[in-house]
């Protein structure tokens, strides 16, 4: 049968290459789409990841609900979290001290999230160095690293003074700090709203000796929810362990949404594509009524006479597909490593994170999901013109000129 279904396609090479044509252009578009849609999405939870967030972070019980720094981790119990984090494979953490405050500079003040952060390991966890724009990283006490926005709001350049402020443990405490880095990260969180500082300075600020998290990374394709599984039996009650899909829900309820309406697009056009295969299969049929005619009276079954029809129409189906791959696979290859500037469309999503210039993602299971889509369509658009087949009358289907 699909040998029969194949030497049929190539006795009409003119439609063949027709109804090719009409699935190749449907598919390109699909593959085209969700490889830049999943670019957008990875390079959103990357830049949140290695900027930001880290893979996995780990708090204190009850801090997420009143996160003061009082209700962070002891110096004792920060120590037992690092020494259970050093002990997952390939893993590397660095503790942060968080709290809100304000940071006044000689022309303007502004609200900020304080984070204080440990200059040796920081660099284990977040890749902050590679988003300078000025000046260097942190090495020691009195330094800070403010956000290009931060910056600008405050008319601050590096090697100027600020003075934070923020509440201690029994009054407003303050210190000031020399900026000697400027960071655009793209996410307004760092970039608008924080200021960095040295873990001993943010210590001696709020009057607590230990953190209020510690963040880990990863390596590249390690799973983050398996690890969070394997750490939070290790630390047993009294710690919180969070993904960065459950510690930011925003980012990953936007992202599956957009993912279902890809889907709904994806369906769409294959079916675009489906009503274009149908009509060429119908007028196929009409055309070939007299051949079908006489397979017919020679002894091929109705049924089998439908399945033919079905059959040529899912192999047309694959190999537009097939076509589309081949064409798709370079063009996503190709913005995969040169990205897509989005210009001014980063500003309006930095607080998704979504980066200056986006890559393109080639992932095998958006491949197999279109061909499933393509060929079931590919079946469904053959169904009405096969059964038109399958009714004809051998007699008068001979006649038929």
């Amino acid at each position: 049968m699909v040998r029969m279904a194949w030497r049929n396609l190539w006795r009409h090479k003119a439609r063949t290459v027709l109804m090719m044509g009409i699935v190749l252009f449907g598919s390109l578009i699909v593959l085209l789409m969700w490889g830049i849609t999943a670019g957008v999405f990875d390079s959103m939870i990357r830049t949140h990841v290695d900027l930001d967030y880290g893979a996995i972070k780990v708090f204190p019980a009850g801090y997420r609900d009143d996160p003061a720094p009082g209700r962070g981790f002891s110096g004792e119990a920060l120590d037992e979290v690092l020494a259970v984090a050093a002990r997952i494979g390939g893993a590397t953490s660095a503790p942060r001290l968080v709290a809100h405050g304000l940071l006044r500079s000689a022309y303007g003040a502004t609200g900020v999230e304080l984070r204080g952060v440990d200059p040796e390991q920081e660099p284990a966890v977040t890749r902050l160095e590679e988003a300078l724009v000025d000046g260097r990283f942190l090495a020691g006490a009195g330094e800070a690293l403010l956000g290009v926005r931060a910056a600008r709001a405050l008319d601050v350049k590096v090697g100027e003074r600020v003075v934070v402020l923020v509440q201690g443990a029994t009054s407003t405490e303050s210190r000031g700090v020399v900026v000697v880095g400027l960071l655009a990260t793209g996410l307004a969180s760092l970039d608008k709203r924080a200021v960095i500082i040295s873990l001993a300075d943010a210590r001696t600020l709020v009057g607590v000796d230990g953190a209020t998290e510690v963040a880990l990374a990863l390596p590249r394709g390690t799973r983050a929810n398996p690890v969070a599984v394997e750490l939070d039996a290790a630390l047993g009650p009294g710690h919180e362990v969070l993904t960065f899909a459950e510690g930011n829900p925003l980012v990953t309820g936007m992202i599956e949404g957009n993912t279902g309406e890809m889907v709904i697009t994806m369906v769409l056009l294959a079916l675009l594509a489906g009503f274009g295969v149908a009509n060429t299969v119908l007028f196929s049929v009409i055309e070939r009524t007299r051949e079908f005619g006489v397979m017919t009276a020679l002894g091929m079954g109705s049924r089998r006479l439908a399945l033919l029809v079905v059959m040529e129409s899912v192999l047309v189906s694959a190999l537009g597909f097939a076509a589309a791959s081949v064409g798709g696979y370079f063009l996503i290859q190709y913005l995969a490593r040169t990205g897509i500037p989005v210009g001014h469309l980063a500003g309006i999503g930095s607080e998704l994170g979504i980066p200056p210039r986006i890559y393109a993602s080639v992932e095998g299971w958006y491949w197999a999901a279109s061909l499933v889509v393509v060929l079931a369509t590919g079946a469904v658009a053959a169904w009405y013109p096969a059964r038109r087949a399958a009714k004809l009358e051998p007699v008068e289907a001979i006649r038929e000129i």
